[in-house]
C-alpha cells in the first residue's frame, strides 16, 4: 500500500514537471529581462544591493531546474550553484568568488535551457524564447570574461568619460557588442580584450543566423494543434 501510494506521488509529479517545463522557459526569459535590463541598472546606480542580484540568480537556477529535461547531469551544477549561493547570502558577498559563481550559475542555465531547446522534438513559442534566454546569456558570460580580464590588466577596457569602469558597465558593452550595436563609448584597448569582443560579435551573428533562424522555420513548419 504505502509503495503504491510513493508511485502515485512520483507519477504526479513527474506529470507536473512534463507540464511546466515548456512553459518555465517564457518564465525564465521574463526573470532574465528583469535582471538584465531593471535590477543591473539599479545595482549599477547603488539602489539595490548584491543580495538582491544574489537572490534573482537563485530564482532563476530554480526555474532553470524546472525546464531541465528528465535525468539531465545539468541538474548536479545547478544544485552545487544553489548551494553555493545560498551559503553566500549567510556569509555576506565575497567579490572575486562572486564573480566566478555567477559566471558559472550562468553557464549551468545556459546549459539546461541549450538541453529543452536544442533537444525538443517539436519547436513551440516556449522553445524560441527559451532560445532567446540562450542568446542573452551568451552576453553574460562574456560579462565574465570581460571582468576578469580588466581584473587582471587593468585599464583593459576605457570609457569616453575617463571614470573607472564598472562591472555593470561591461554588461552593456557586452550586449552592444553582441548585437553589433558597438556606441564606441566603451572601447577595449588590450589585445585580448579585442580578441573577445571580436569573438563574441561573431558569435551574436552566428547564433541568430543559424541556431534561432533553424528554430523559427523548425516552429513555423510543425503542424499545429
Amino acid at each position: 500500500m504505502f509503495g503504491h501510494s510513493t508511485t502515485s506521488v512520483t507519477e504526479k509529479m513527474r506529470h507536473w514537471q512534463d507540464r511546466v517545463r515548456e512553459p518555465s522557459l517564457t518564465l525564465l526569459l521574463v526573470g532574465q529581462i528583469v535582471t538584465l535590463f531593471v535590477a543591473g541598472p539599479l545595482l549599477s546606480a547603488h539602489l539595490l544591493n548584491f543580495a538582491v542580484m544574489d537572490s534573482l540568480q537563485i530564482l532563476l537556477l530554480l526555474v532553470s531546474a524546472l525546464a531541465l529535461p528528465p535525468r539531465s547531469y545539468v541538474r548536479v551544477l545547478l544544485l552545487l550553484c544553489l548551494a553555493v549561493m545560498l551559503w553566500m547570502l549567510v556569509v555576506g558577498p565575497e567579490p572575486h568568488l562572486g564573480l566566478v559563481l555567477h559566471t558559472v550559475a550562468t553557464f549551468s542555465i545556459t546549459m539546461a535551457v541549450g538541453q529543452s531547446v536544442f533537444q525538443a522534438r517539436r519547436i513551440t513559442r516556449h522553445q524560441l524564447l527559451g532560445a532567446v534566454v540562450v542568446y542573452l546569456n551568451v552576453a553574460l558570460l562574456f560579462v565574465g570574461a570581460y571582468d576578469s580580464l580588466n581584473q587582471i590588466f587593468p585599464g583593459a577596457f576605457t570609457i569616453s568619460t575617463g571614470a573607472p569602469l564598472q562591472s555593470g558597465e561591461l554588461v552593456y558593452f557586452s550586449l552592444t557588442t553582441l548585437t553589433s550595436t558597438g556606441y564606441g563609448d566603451i572601447l577595449p584597448v588590450h589585445p585580448l580584450a579585442r580578441s573577445l569582443a571580436n569573438l563574441e560579435a561573431v558569435a551574436g551573428q552566428l547564433f541568430l543566423a543559424i541556431f534561432l533562424a533553424r528554430l523559427v522555420s523548425q516552429h513555423s513548419g510543425s503542424p499545429r494543434a
